[in-house]
C-alpha cells in the first residue's frame, strides 16, 4: 500500500478514536418521578462503539490519502471532496455535541 494512504489511515484511526472517546455515550439516563436513574453500558458495548468511530475514521483517512496521491499523478488538484467531507463531519460533530449537551 502506498505510504500516503497508509499514513492517512493511521492518522484517521488515531484522530477518530480520540473523538470516539469524547463522543461515545456510555450512560443511559431514565427518570421515574423525582428519581434519576443512571445506568452505565457494559465495557464491551462502549469499546465497540469507540472502535466504530475508529473504523470510519480509517476509511476517511484512506480516502483522503488516496485523493492526495492521485493528485500528484494527475497534476493540479481540486479539494472539493475534502472540503465536502470536512464540512459534513464538522456539522455532524456540532449536531452530536448539541444533542449530548441538551
Amino acid at each position: 500500500m502506498n505510504k500516503r494512504i497508509r499514513n492517512g489511515a493511521l492518522y484517521g484511526f488515531i484522530i477518530s478514536i480520540a473523538l470516539g472517546l469524547l463522543l461515545a455515550n456510555y450512560t443511559a439516563t431514565t427518570y421515574e418521578g423525582d428519581l434519576t436513574i443512571i445506568t452505565y453500558l457494559p465495557i464491551y458495548d462502549y469499546v465497540v462503539e469507540v472502535l466504530r468511530y475508529g473504523a470510519i475514521g480509517t476509511l476517511i483517512g484512506m480516502f483522503i490519502g488516496w485523493r492526495k496521491n492521485k493528485a500528484e499523478d494527475q497534476g493540479p488538484k481540486t479539494y472539493y471532496g475534502e472540503v465536502f467531507l470536512g464540512v459534513f463531519f464538522l456539522s455532524i460533530g456540532i449536531a452530536a455535541l448539541a444533542y449530548l449537551w441538551s
